[in-house]
C-alpha cells in the first residue's frame, strides 16, 4: 500500500509541475513568439467632421523586432483601389520614372505613397495605394486618415479604404474601413478676390506680384478700413462670426497693370467669391469691370473699383451690390480712400 501511494504522490507532483510550466508558457510575454502577428481594427467606421483626423485603433497581436507595414488603398465605388500616383515620365506599366501625387477632394491619407515609399522594396503596387509603417516592437497602432475642409455645401460623404499587408509581410492584416464625413458649418465669412492666369501677352503670371496685375481687397467698417489684402493672389478678407453686428463695405478693385496690356483689350477674368464654410459659396464675375487697357486706379482709371455691402446678424451674412441686388454683378462706385492714403498702405510710394 505504501508504494502505491507513493506512486500516485509522484503522479499528481509530476502533473502539477507540467501544469505550471504550461501556464507559465502560455503568459510570459518575454518568450519571443514565431510567425506574423495579426492586426485587428478596433473599430471598421469613424464619423468624423470636415478638416478633422479621422483615428482608427489597431491592436497587435505581439510585438515583433521588425517594422510592421500596412497598405492603405481607397477604393472607389465599385470597391477597387484608386491610382494615388500619376507618372509624370517613364513607364506606367513597369513603375520606372517619376510619380506625382494624387490629390483627392474628400481625404488626405499621411502616408507615403507606393512610389514615394520605394516601390523597388515593395514591388510595383500598380500605381495604388500608401505604405504606413511602424516601428519595431509596436504593440498598438493609430492609423490616421486627414480629411479636407471645404466651403461647399454637400450631403454626408463616406470614404472607402482597405488595410492589407505589404509584400515584406512582418505582420498580417485585411480589412476595410469607412470614413463617413460631415459637413463643416462655419460662422465666417471669406471673401476671396481671383485673377490667375496665364493670359498675359507679355507671357508674365498674372499674379507676379512684380510683373503681373495688382488687385486688391478692403473691408470698410463704421467708416474706417479695419482691412485690407493687397500683397496676395487671391486677395482674402474674412469677417469673423465673433466680429461686431451691422454693415461693412467690401470694396474690390484693379490697382495697376504693371505695363501689361492685350491687343484686343480683353477683361481681366477677375471673380470675387463669398464663402461661408457649410452654408453658401456664390461667385461674382468682375471681368467686366477691368478691361486690361484701361489700366487700374494707379494708372488713372478712376472706375476700376467696386463695392459690395454686407449686413452682420450674429453669424447670417447677407451681401448685395450697390445696386442692392444679393450676390450680383458689382457697379462701379468712388473709391473711399485717397491715391496717396492708399500708395502708402501699398508701399508704393
Amino acid at each position: 500500500m505504501k508504494n502505491i501511494h507513493k506512486k500516485i504522490s509522484y503522479s499528481l507532483v509530476f502533473v502539477f509541475l507540467l501544469g505550471l510550466v504550461t501556464f507559465s508558457c502560455e503568459d510570459d510575454d518575454s518568450i519571443p513568439r514565431r510567425g506574423k502577428p495579426e492586426l485587428t481594427v478596433m473599430s471598421n467606421s469613424v464619423t468624423v467632421t470636415e478638416g478633422e483626423t479621422a483615428v482608427f485603433n489597431i491592436d497587435v497581436e505581439f510585438a515583433v523586432s521588425e517594422k510592421i507595414d500596412i497598405r492603405v488603398d481607397i477604393l472607389d465605388d465599385e470597391g477597387n483601389p484608386v491610382v494615388t500616383a500619376n507618372p509624370t515620365d517613364g513607364d506606367a506599366t513597369t513603375g520606372n520614372g517619376f510619380y506625382d501625387r494624387i490629390q483627392f477632394e474628400d481625404v488626405e491619407v499621411p502616408y507615403p505613397t507606393w512610389f514615394e515609399s520605394g516601390w523597388f522594396e515593395y514591388g510595383y503596387l500598380g500605381g495604388t495605394g500608401y505604405v504606413a509603417s511602424f516601428p519595431p516592437f509596436t504593440e498598438s497602432i493609430e492609423l490616421n486618415i486627414e480629411t479636407i475642409q471645404d466651403f461647399l455645401p454637400e450631403n454626408t460623404k463616406t470614404v472607402n479604404l482597405r488595410l492589407t499587408s505589404t509584400s515584406l509581410m512582418a505582420a498580417t492584416i485585411s480589412e476595410d474601413i469607412s470614413v463617413t464625413i460631415n459637413d463643416f458649418v462655419g460662422n465666417d465669412l471669406v471673401a476671396r478676390l481671383n485673377w490667375a492666369g496665364d493670359y498675359l501677352e507679355s507671357g508674365a503670371d498674372a499674379c507676379d506680384i512684380d510683373n503681373g496685375l495688382d488687385l486688391d481687397l478692403e473691408l470698410i467698417f463704421g467708416g474706417a478700413y479695419i482691412q485690407t489684402s493687397y500683397n496676395d493672389c487671391p486677395e482674402e478678407l474674412t469677417i469673423l462670426g465673433s466680429d461686431a453686428d451691422g454693415t461693412y463695405i467690401i470694396d474690390a478693385s484693379f490697382w495697376t497693370a504693371n505695363g501689361n496690356s492685350s491687343s484686343d483689350n480683353s477683361n481681366i477674368p477677375a471673380t470675387l467669391d463669398f464663402m461661408k464654410a457649410g452654408v453658401f459659396v456664390e461667385s461674382v464675375d468682375l471681368s467686366a469691370l477691368f478691361p486690361l487697357n484701361d489700366g487700374g486706379l494707379l494708372d488713372g482709371n478712376g472706375n476700376a473699383i467696386t463695392s459690395f455691402t454686407i449686413e452682420k446678424t450674429g453669424n447670417t451674412y447677407t451681401v448685395t451690390d450697390s445696386n442692392n441686388t444679393q450676390i450680383a454683378s458689382g457697379r462701379f462706385a468712388d473709391h473711399r480712400m485717397s491715391l496717396k492714403e492708399k500708395q502708402a498702405l501699398k508701399g508704393n510710394n
